[in-house]
């Protein structure tokens, strides 16, 4: 837990990947395909909590509940878009399971085929791609040089499968940018999203991803004080 954290707010921030990362987002022919024009803003909350060292550690996994985590992090943030969506040619993976597993000759000869193949494709988003976000909270480019004894302007955090990928959060001059947030978000919290035009679904992505209209980021700090209005004092 972060003690003497500086008061809550919105701060705009830009997300450049640094290395390729992917998520299983979209089924495709033998295989998946990852999201290319958004990141969530869940994965992009747990992403900066555990770069400044905020998530609980612990040798084993507490059991999956997304609204206990994101009623305590230190952070929420906004759905993070891109305006120039690209993906890397799909990429063949393996799952060695026959071997690996022991199994039978019999389960072995069922692997070439449906959900046991051991042959699969992923897309993954590219280094240098730009997404445009906020962070609501306390500031955490200005905790991570409080911290530091010096200015911190880079902050790099993991995402994607297996946290397998890198991206830069660096602060936004561009503070008139519109953000979108998530409203299957708002409901977890108990926020209907047909209570508010902005937080109704603009662009349905996933079940847990539907991100709403662009609003201004005073609009979005204003919404995300519904859901933690310790986030925004």
């Amino acid at each position: 837990m972060i003690h003497n954290a500086p008061k809550g707010g919105v701060v705009a921030v830009t997300a450049t990947t640094l290395t390729p990362f992917h998520n299983h987002t979209h089924a495709t022919p033998s295989g998946t395909a990852t999201g290319a024009r958004f990141m969530a803003d869940r994965s992009m909350s747990y992403a900066l909590a555990g770069a400044m060292g905020a998530l609980y550690g612990s040798p084993a996994l507490f059991t999956k509940n997304y609204l206990r985590d994101m009623a305590a992090l230190p952070w929420l943030c906004s759905m993070f878009e891109t305006d120039t969506p690209r993906l890397l040619p799909p990429m063949g993976r393996r799952l060695n399971i026959e071997h690996e597993g022991g199994y039978s000759a019999k389960i072995q000869s069922a692997t070439g085929t449906g959900n046991l193949k051991t042959w699969f494709f992923i897309q993954e988003v590219p280094p240098g791609q730009v997404f445009h976000g906020a962070v609501f909270g306390p500031d955490p480019f200005a905790m991570a040089s409080s911290a530091a004894g010096k200015k911190i302007e880079t902050i790099v955090v993991r995402t994607g499968r297996h946290l397998g990928g890198l991206v830069a959060l660096r602060r936004s001059e561009d503070v008139e940018r519109p953000v979108r947030l998530n409203a299957h978000t708002a409901n977890l919290f108990g926020v209907d999203p047909n209570s508010d035009p902005d937080l109704g679904t603009d662009i349905f992505v996933l079940y847990d991803i539907q991100a709403t209209r662009a609003m201004p980021l005073d609009a979005a700090l204003r919404q995300i004080s519904r859901l933690r209005p310790d986030l925004a004092a």
